[in-house]
């Protein structure tokens, strides 16, 4: 070998010396040499710098608007019991204890009693709610990851948003109140959701939201809120009030169940399109108006024991007062706040 190559294997060599992790080498390698090096433990891990922010490129929002279409879902169809109650009335018509004499209502009773075996079932369901939010009595099929750390960030989210509201009412200036807090959880939940709302699940839920359209349209039909409806307000909310109450000796409190659906589907929505850049005072002030509202509704809800969302939370640093739906600062909580 020439003296030229050695000079290029030698620069090389002593190249990749330089190069080492930490400026300080890799002790296995050292055995094969009598240098000593000086392992560096200032200068490494700058992978680690680059901290987890807003990163479009890794944010799925087709993923995060699934999973606020399945919320919904989830709390009208199945906690509030929509599909159990289009169930009912279906077989009401089946036994000749309804009558209905509109064809649109009669179609849409047949097409929805042709379609029954087609449609996902209550097990299926909640299989996809424990896939993305953890919640409730279902069961994963083998091999399926259920998303364990939503509940938690989710927790996080409402207990910070609490913080921020308590904060915000005490300052003269509100607007120096931190958002750092509730931005990173948004972020955090960003990416939970793109990662957890996948797969089967989003063939699954446009599927499931027509079910629910179906069962809301039979429900809301001028015969049935007749025969079925109690009282003077006969409408869609009072059918099913009405109908849980003779079939299953529950009644749901609907008004507070809509206002868990509407405002944490307007949550996740709102976690879809989150930008630091974009999401501007007055959007932020309409992002804790969301979550107040949907605090208030759920601690109704398990007031009255109706909620199976209610049961997988976990005490966090505020209360749900479930006797008039207000949260409640523990005593411990510092007044001298940081902001």
């Amino acid at each position: 070998m020439s003296n030229s190559n050695n000079a290029v294997l030698w620069q090389a060599l002593n190249q990749a010396r330089g190069n080492r992790a930490g400026s300080g080498g890799d002790p296995a390698t050292n055995v094969y040499s009598n240098t000593v090096d000086v392992f560096d433990h200032e200068n490494i891990f700058n992978f680690l710098d680059q901290v987890p922010g807003y990163d479009p490129d890794t944010i799925n929002r087709s993923n995060i608007l699934n999973a606020a279409t399945l919320y919904a879902t989830m709390v009208l169809g199945d906690d509030m019991g929509i599909f159990l109650v289009a169930d009912v009335i279906m077989k009401y018509a089946t036994l000749g204890h309804l009558d209905v004499e509109s064809t649109t209502t009669a179609t849409s009773i047949y097409r929805y009693m042709k379609l029954r075996d087609e449609r996902t079932t209550p097990e299926e369901r909640g299989m996809f709610y424990k896939q993305v939010f953890d919640t409730g009595d279902g069961e994963t099929m083998e091999g399926m990851a259920k998303n364990d750390n939503f509940p938690a960030l989710w927790e996080t989210l409402m207990s910070e948003a609490i913080r921020y509201i308590y904060k915000y009412e005490r300052v003269e200036d509100p607007l120096r109140v931190s958002k750092s807090a509730i931005r990173q959880v948004i972020l955090d939940l960003q990416h939970n959701l793109s990662r957890a709302a996948l797969g089967m699940v989003k063939i699954y839920v446009p599927e499931m939201y027509v079910h629910l359209e179906n069962a809301i349209q039979i429900i809301d039909a001028p015969e049935v809120k007749d025969q079925l409806g109690h009282g003077v307000a006969r409408d869609l909310w009072n059918v099913i009030e009405s109908v849980s109450r003779e079939e299953f000796g529950y009644y749901p409190n609907t008004s507070a169940l809509r206002q868990v659906a509407a405002n944490g589907r307007n949550i996740i929505l709102d976690i879809a399109d989150f930008n630091p850049v974009t999401f501007t005072e007055d959007k932020f002030q309409e992002f804790i108006r969301n979550i107040e509202a949907f605090i208030v509704a759920k601690g109704q809800i398990e007031g009255n024991g109706t909620s199976s969302y209610a049961d997988n939370e976990r005490e966090g640093d505020y209360r749900i007062g479930a006797e008039n739906g207000k949260f409640e600062e523990y005593e411990e909580m510092e007044e001298d706040w940081n902001f």
